[in-house]
């Protein structure tokens, strides 16, 4: 994510950053938090790993934050079942919502067979 900090920059794209980085007296922000427009903080009190190694409570807060963050800014900009089958071509979503046209052959493309072709050969 870092190396691409220069290019999102170039591009003005506003950058979110959600991060568990704690930001209190001696402690350095983060390049990504110094970077984003704006910086949303994840800190959770305690991971539930009883080693207190593997991120568990942190990755729950920020899944639940990201979602809250997309469902909030695809209602702002009032994002339609046609922008999920655009955006998602093949996954699951893409093919529940495609529509026939866009799937349907046309013109020539049509194939075509003789009344009396036997199915075998048609399939």
């Amino acid at each position: 994510i870092l190396r691409l900090l220069a290019t999102i920059k170039r591009l003005h794209v506003p950058l979110i950053s959600m991060t568990c980085d704690e930001v209190g007296a001696g402690t350095k922000i983060s390049t990504l938090v110094s970077a984003a427009d704006v910086a949303l903080d994840c800190s959770i009190a305690k991971e539930a790993c009883t080693l207190g190694l593997a991120p568990t409570a942190s990755t729950t807060t920020m899944l639940a934050l990201g979602d809250a963050l997309a469902m909030a800014l695809a209602e702002k900009r009032g994002f339609k079942e046609e922008d999920f089958a655009n955006l998602h071509p093949g996954g699951k979503l893409g093919k529940r919502l495609a529509r026939v046209e866009a799937l349907m052959h046309t013109g020539d493309a049509v194939p075509r067979v003789r009344p009396d072709t036997r199915m075998s050969d048609v399939i």
